[in-house]
């Protein structure tokens, strides 16, 4: 599998458009359209990643919930030996299975986000294919306010309107960064987005 960023030089099936099919509105559209499948094609596969993950930890829950069970059915004097032992090995992986989940929350945020910029690259493909809309501003208005809607967590709705009032990619990023380090991943929180 090839890793290089070069230009990708016009296919057969690009050659063999008629002047009247090929536009470059249309290759613009095309190539969104390649990046929005390519989006989808990763959120697929890391779904599935996202699957077993689940699954190992629905194992766990009741494996922790197992080993409980038979904590307390110990022999009074068994329970006096190891109860406390088993007891506290219990809690700690329950802990840390609470941490990991909270952690997790980072895909259920990126699906979201990732499926934002997949309907925004949806949007933007079919926009400019029409000549009359890109020429109007108030059609790119329109255009940011209905992409802008989409957009929940503070830091996407910041850096959609930079971008809308026009900083540059370089800013944009530079925002997400200090957003980053302004509020690393609190343990044992549950952000709500």
């Amino acid at each position: 599998m090839s890793t290089s960023h070069e230009p990708i030089a016009p296919t057969d099936d690009t050659a063999a458009q008629t002047p009247a099919e090929w536009t470059p509105e249309r290759q613009i559209a095309q190539m969104l359209g390649l990046c929005e499948a390519q989006m989808e094609s990763a959120l697929a596969e890391s779904d599935q990643a996202v699957d077993a993950l689940i699954e190992a930890f629905t194992g766990l829950h009741k494996t922790t919930q197992a080993l409980q069970t038979i904590a307390r059915d110990l022999s009074p004097e068994l329970r006096n030996q190891l109860g406390d032992k088993l007891e506290q090995r219990v809690n700690a992986i329950q802990e840390q299975m609470s941490a990991a989940v909270v952690a997790f929350q980072f895909y259920d945020k990126l699906t979201q986000r990732l499926g934002h910029v997949r309907y925004s690259l949806t949007s933007l493909a079919m926009f400019v294919c029409n000549r009359t809309q890109t020429s109007k501003r108030e059609s790119w208005q329109r255009l940011f306010n209905t992409l802008g809607r989409l957009y929940r967590t503070e830091e996407e709705r910041e850096i959609f309107q930079l971008m809308v009032q026009g900083a540059s990619v370089e800013d944009a990023r530079a925002k997400a960064e200090r957003h980053v380090q302004r509020e690393p991943n609190r343990a044992g929180e549950i952000e709500l987005f």
